[in-house]
């Protein structure tokens, strides 16, 4: 079997380690986060959660996924979170201009069962409204039986001015 050709974007990455490896000081982080904060985000590129809230390698548990939402895994994420490392605060963060806004999931669906000739059971959890997407992660959140008792925040990121707006 031939070795896979290493993209340019990949070589990128190694060479950008190797330059951070080089100067490592944080060998000696405890595992649990030091401000006891779990942050579940969206993954857009445009939102780096560190640089909003003022957070530092070590500082915090950072989950992520298309809008930022409570889904399954993040829950489990959460809990393992809270119940194994001690984190005892949670912040949400979605944004404005998300692309989560831009689609519904039957329409993708479609077009993607159609390029690939595969049909798959998929949710891909678009929503209509920020707001309210929102809050009701918060809120899925919160209701969740595993989650303990903590302060769980609901905050929009706009793109357009770095602000972070309260929500629920």
């Amino acid at each position: 079997m031939a070795a896979p050709q290493l993209s340019s974007e990949f070589s990128r990455a190694l060479a950008e380690n190797a330059r951070y490896a080089a100067q490592f000081d944080r060998s000696d982080l405890p595992l649990p986060p030091g401000r006891k904060l779990a942050v579940l985000a969206c993954m857009d590129a445009r939102l780096t959660v560190e640089d909003v809230l003022g957070l530092r390698t070590g500082d915090a548990h950072i989950i992520r996924n298309a809008g930022g939402l409570a889904s399954d895994d993040a829950i489990r994420s959460l809990v393992i979170s809270q119940h194994l490392l001690g984190t005892e605060e949670i912040i949400v963060i979605e944004h404005t201009g998300c692309g989560m806004l831009t689609f519904r999931d039957e329409e993708v669906l479609s077009d993607l069962a159609e390029k690939t000739g595969a049909e798959v059971d998929l949710s891909l959890h678009a929503f209509k409204d920020l707001d309210a997407n929102l809050v009701a992660q918060v809120e899925r959140i919160r209701a969740h039986p595993w989650i303990s008792d903590v302060p769980v925040h609901g905050l929009v990121y706009e793109v357009e001015t770095g602000r972070l707006r309260p929500v629920a």
